[in-house]
């Protein structure tokens, strides 16, 4: 099996599901029981959040654990969003990039419906927030502003450092960033302090399935997003997966401790697959200023779907869009934001690495290239 498509879960190491299965094991009681056993587990919940928030530079208690990447992103639209309305009743806009991921943009009709005012940021032909739009977007009636970090569909890297200095004129904007995509190697794009809100998901690096992120500063407002048993900090009631975040907490380390070897490697196996495809009458849309792990491309009136199978067939895995989107045969949200026309972007397919993928991998994808063009 020759596996691209890490962009939608990568798969999870032995030595990750080793700490997974340890914890679970033998750390099963419950973090908040006051006894010896329960305090161990609650040591180990603390030790977790203390070094994600060391590689995220956040502080330990502005961690915070969720299901998902999915809830993350749900609980700054909710929870988040109308304590920041409370704190400043006169903002009503929230500036959302046009290229989020759906639990961000399935979410916009809700916020119309209860009086907020949302806007999409345009972004140029290379899916990058046009800058110069998104400045004039800003206003002192804006209350959260939300884009990605890398592009879930096409890898491209956001500006964040050019939106951070535009924001900083606007120190009262929650910036929330959708990181999800930059744990394999742009990690160091996050580090920034004018970042007020990051959203992580476990299995885009390495971990099991069922633990999050939302890392959330000490200055931004939130009501909680589950009630009940008060776990994180009263924000996010539910015993806490401990199993999943310890694994998930290991993972991250793992990941950024190689970041570099990480994204020249993969960048070295970027370049070959997409000359591959062009050398093969393919379309490239991953612009230059992109993560190195994503390449999206298209072969005009071969309907994607039926262009993954074709790479299936010869036991390369690949996705059409989003793994969220694809069964629901969507077109890319994100080519469409572009200007890509429907009949070139309903062609389109995505190729992702990960840690895991070698040279070998990419010999074999490449090789088959040719013979899997020629078919069509």
């Amino acid at each position: 099996m020759y596996y691209f498509d890490n962009a939608a879960s990568t798969r999870p190491t032995q030595d990750i599901l080793k700490t997974y299965t340890t914890v679970s094991e033998q750390f099963f009681a419950n973090p908040s029981s006051v006894h010896s056993f329960g305090e161990k587990a609650s040591q180990l919940l603390s030790q977790a959040r203390q070094q994600i928030a060391d590689i995220l530079q956040f502080e330990q208690s502005e961690i915070f654990f969720t299901s998902s990447g999915t809830e993350s992103n749900n609980w700054v639209l909710t929870g988040i969003v109308q304590a920041l309305k409370e704190r400043h009743p006169d903002k009503n806009r929230i500036l959302i990039s046009a290229i989020e991921h759906g639990s961000m943009t399935a979410q916009i009709e809700r916020l119309v419906q209860q009086g907020f005012k949302v806007d999409l940021i345009p972004v140029t032909l290379q899916g990058l927030v046009d800058i110069d739009k998104f400045a004039s977007l800003l206003d002192n009636d804006v209350l959260l502003v939300s884009t990605m970090a890398v592009n879930n569909e096409i890898g491209a890297l956001q500006p964040l450092l050019e939106i951070s200095l535009e924001l900083m004129q606007y120190p009262s904007i929650a910036w929330h960033v959708d990181a999800v995509q930059t744990t394999t190697s742009e990690l160091a794009s996050i580090h920034n302090n004018r970042i007020d809100l990051v959203t992580l998901s476990s299995h885009k690096f390495h971990a099991v399935r069922g633990a999050g992120i939302l890392a959330k500063r000490k200055r931004v407002a939130s009501h909680p997003m589950i009630m009940g048993g008060g776990q994180e900090s009263g924000q996010r009631s539910s015993t806490e997966n401990l199993g999943a975040i310890v694994a998930m907490s290991k993972a991250l380390r793992l990941v950024s401790e190689k970041q570099a070897d990480t994204h020249e490697r993969l960048a070295n196996y970027k370049a070959q697959i997409i000359t591959a495809l062009k050398e093969n009458g393919w379309r490239i849309h991953t612009p230059e200023q992109s993560s190195a792990h994503i390449i999206c491309a298209s072969f005009e009136g071969i309907p994607g779907e039926v262009l993954v199978h074709a790479f299936a067939e010869k036991d390369i895995f690949i996705s059409t869009t989003s793994a969220c989107s694809s069964r629901r045969r969507s077109a890319h949200a994100t080519l469409r934001a572009m200007g890509v026309p429907e009949s070139i972007s309903e062609s389109a397919i995505r190729m992702s690495m990960g840690v895991l993928t070698m040279q070998q991998d990419v010999d074999y994808l490449v090789s088959q290239i040719p013979h899997i063009t020629n078919k069509f």
